[in-house]
């Protein structure tokens, strides 16, 4: 292999080409001499003068497992046309590295790494606490991003006027419950404020047009919530009395079946298996006396019942 005294003395196709073959003997497992002098090349190739070199190399570079730090800093704090594919694919950054690009390196580099695929859920926090706004944007829409609870809670604290942001949050398939409230809130206000302003519309009748909109975007939500969350938070619901006939109907109404029946299995105090198997085939004496057990009044169960119809002939 080439010494790398003798890089400076070769053209630039040949440096080309020499990058990408230290990228790739780098880049497998097997240790060796051919390793050894390999990483000694790649450490004069990330200073190269040709950014096609460069630009060479880290393509090869990011399935390899393990690059010493200084390394992975050059080549992470190299101009976009480098660094970024870089920053997106490398195995060889830990979390630690990836959060010190979040602190020390741009906004291009932030958004690379926002958008890598399994991101940990530290590295999404360090992003949604420090990050730009387009970095927190491109994390929101990484589905294989890991965004919990405190990152959620993070974003919106930081960007509680980015209605479109708060829009993005709340598609996520994995966002936590407790989040959802808060997200609606924030941008059903400003909605609210826009339609009294644009329609002329009385404060009371936009709140109230608000409150419906904001019923119907958290049940749906809701019902694309993991079953542990949805159960923990009808159960709180119910805690404080607030699981009513009036919940119940607006959950049929609005065709949230499965919404539905663990409502049904918190009143009742009984397993989810068992409310969908007597419900299975649609028996509308079976619901009457569910409804029955669970404390509601005749006239009560008879509206229940003709909304239940309906959904079960939607659907």
């Amino acid at each position: 292999m080439t010494d790398a005294d003798d890089l400076k003395h070769i053209g630039l196709k040949a440096r080309e080409d020499i990058a990408q073959k230290v990228g790739r003997i780098l880049a497998r497992q097997e240790n060796g001499s051919d390793k050894e002098a390999a990483l000694e090349l790649a450490r004069v190739l990330v200073e190269d003068v040709a950014v096609s070199v460069r630009e060479a190399l880290s393509r090869e570079l990011r399935t390899c497992s393990f690059l010493p730090k200084e390394m992975l800093l050059t080549l992470a704090s190299d101009i976009e046309q480098v660094s970024m594919p870089f920053l997106v694919a490398s195995e060889a950054m830990d979390d630690a590295f990836l959060e010190e690009i979040i602190a020390s390196c741009g906004d291009k580099a932030q958004e690379a790494v926002a958008g890598r695929n399994g991101l940990s859920e530290a590295v999404g926090y360090a992003i949604s606490d420090t990050g730009c706004k387009n970095a927190v944007v491109t994390l929101v829409e990484n589905e294989t991003a890991d965004v919990s609870k405190r990152s959620c809670d993070r974003v919106v604290d930081r960007f509680p006027n980015e209605r479109s942001l708060m829009e993005k949050l709340s598609e996520r398939a994995d966002l936590p419950v407790e989040v959802v409230e808060r997200i609606i809130f924030k941008v059903s206000k400003r909605y609210g404020e826009y339609m009294t302003e644009k329609f002329g519309l009385s404060t009371d009748y936009a709140s109230y047009l608000v409150s419906l909109a904001n019923r119907q975007v958290f049940s749906r939500t809701l019902e694309m919530a993991p079953e542990a969350e949805m159960l923990n938070y009808l159960t709180q619901l119910h805690g404080i009395n607030a699981l009513s006939s009036d919940i119940l109907l607006n959950y049929l109404q609005n065709n949230n079946y499965r919404l539905f029946t663990v409502s049904l299995a918190v009143l009742l105090d009984k397993p989810l298996d068992l409310i969908n198997e007597r419900l299975a085939h649609g028996d509308k004496k079976i619901l009457a006396r569910l409804l029955e057990a669970a404390g509601f009044a005749r006239s009560v169960i008879g509206v229940l019942l003709i909304a239940y119809e309906r959904l079960l002939r939607a659907r």
